[in-house]
């Protein structure tokens, strides 16, 4: 199958995602439908009813108060993505258009190029892959353990961390009206965590398979010049033999251009929902630990888990994409330049200049989105959980 072909497969995948939640990623014009309004809902009714039940909570003990607050992180990345998709709708669907229009271009160009897309694609496909089973397995297993423990042992504890005034969980009724309450913004929230992680790093796996694309075009470039620097031994004195050196030359600076362009684009688009994931991610994991020190807690325990491995695939694919960014300049730095004309050398070094000062993504503008900063936050959690178990004792 083409490689535009396989995008246009994936990004139907990820439209008929956002369909089902009432968001249409594709359409010109955002309408605002049924689903659109339960979406909107779920994080608005989980901040009242958390919120208030955290405080309710805090005064009785103030670790019943943090066991409230374990998934107030997924409320603040779920609130980024939705935001992020509903007022940022019209340049995601370009970006998405423009993203089959590249492979569309550059599937007719050769193996070479179908190859590197097709390879691309395989990248997104297993992130897809790894996304959608953690959040199917950890989410369905929140679901179900309620229900198992009231059927097997007729505990009753509830799906989200917060109950409804007026219903009783010894009723029930109360117990039943709370747990379909619960299940609304549970499924809302899975599906809309895997919906706008799916959007982000589709765009951000982009930028290794354009790298890769820069490399075909620099060795391709890098012939031409070893062929004419041969050519000086065979031929003639005063022979020219052209090599399209500057045509090689102008197509690797102009996708240089688009590779630039595109990534801050991604980081324009992006950002505040990259930096809301990650630190929110750090912090319900904190929470998550904090509760678990002090005592077993199944919910935050799989909340743990789900905060856990959401933080390090971005922190993996920010590595990655840093990798993308010096596999681009040490290309630029391989080139035979000095097989460049005087004119031509002037545009190898503007190109070069520019490969040297990448905009790396940058969360809130303090830290780079990278394994690095993974380690650091790590390192952090880990201090905190080592002061918990000293106030333990």
């Amino acid at each position: 199958m083409r490689p535009s072909l396989r995008m246009h497969e994936l990004v139907t995948h990820i439209n008929s995602v956002a369909q089902q939640l009432g968001l249409d990623m594709l359409t010109v014009n955002v309408k605002y439908i049924g689903r659109t309004w339960i979406t909107i809902s779920a994080p608005i009714t989980y901040a009242i009813f958390g919120v208030n039940w955290g405080i309710i909570e805090a005064r009785r003990h103030w670790m019943e108060g943090i066991k409230s607050c374990i998934m107030l992180g997924g409320l603040v990345s779920g609130s980024a993505k939705l935001l992020t998709i509903l007022l940022r709708h019209t340049p995601i669907r370009d970006l998405l258009h423009y993203i089959i229009r590249i492979y569309e271009e550059y599937e007719k160009r050769g193996v070479d190029y179908c190859n590197t897309l097709n390879f691309g694609i395989d990248r997104v496909n297993k992130i897809q892959r790894i996304i959608f089973v953690g959040y199917s397995i950890t989410f369905l297993i929140m679901l179900l353990i309620p229900l198992v423990l009231l059927v097997y042992k007729g505990i009753r504890i509830t799906v989200m961390p917060y109950e409804i005034p007026g219903l009783s969980l010894d009723s029930n009724i109360g117990y039943g009206l709370t747990y379909l309450q619960h299940t609304i913004p549970e499924v809302v929230g899975g599906v809309g965590f895997y919906l706008g992680d799916m959007l982000v790093l589709l765009a951000l796996i982009q930028i290794q398979t354009f790298a890769d694309i820069f490399q075909l075009k620099a060795s391709a470039l890098n012939d031409a010049l070893d062929r004419k620097e041969q050519s000086r031994y065979v031929s003639n004195v005063g022979e020219y033999i052209d090599f399209d050196v500057q045509a090689l030359l102008m197509d690797l600076i102009n996708w240089h251009q688009l590779f630039v362009d595109y990534c801050e684009l991604v980081e324009k688009i992006y950002d505040n929902l990259i930096a809301a994931q990650v630190f929110a991610a750090s912090v319900s994991i904190v929470v998550c630990l904090c509760v678990n020190l002090n005592g077993f807690h199944l919910i935050s325990a799989i909340f743990f888990l789900v905060s856990a491995y959401s933080m390090t695939v971005y922190c993996v694919v920010g590595t990655q994409i840093e990798f993308a960014y010096d596999q681009v300049y040490e290309t630029v730095c391989c080139l035979s330049w000095h097989e460049l004309n005087c004119d031509q050398r002037k545009l190898y070094a503007v190109m070069l200049q520019r490969a040297q000062n990448m905009k790396i993504i940058v969360l809130l503008g303090l830290v780079p989105l990278s394994l690095g900063t993974a380690l650091q936050l790590t390192k952090l959690i880990y201090s905190i959980s080592m002061m918990m178990m000293r106030n333990r004792k």
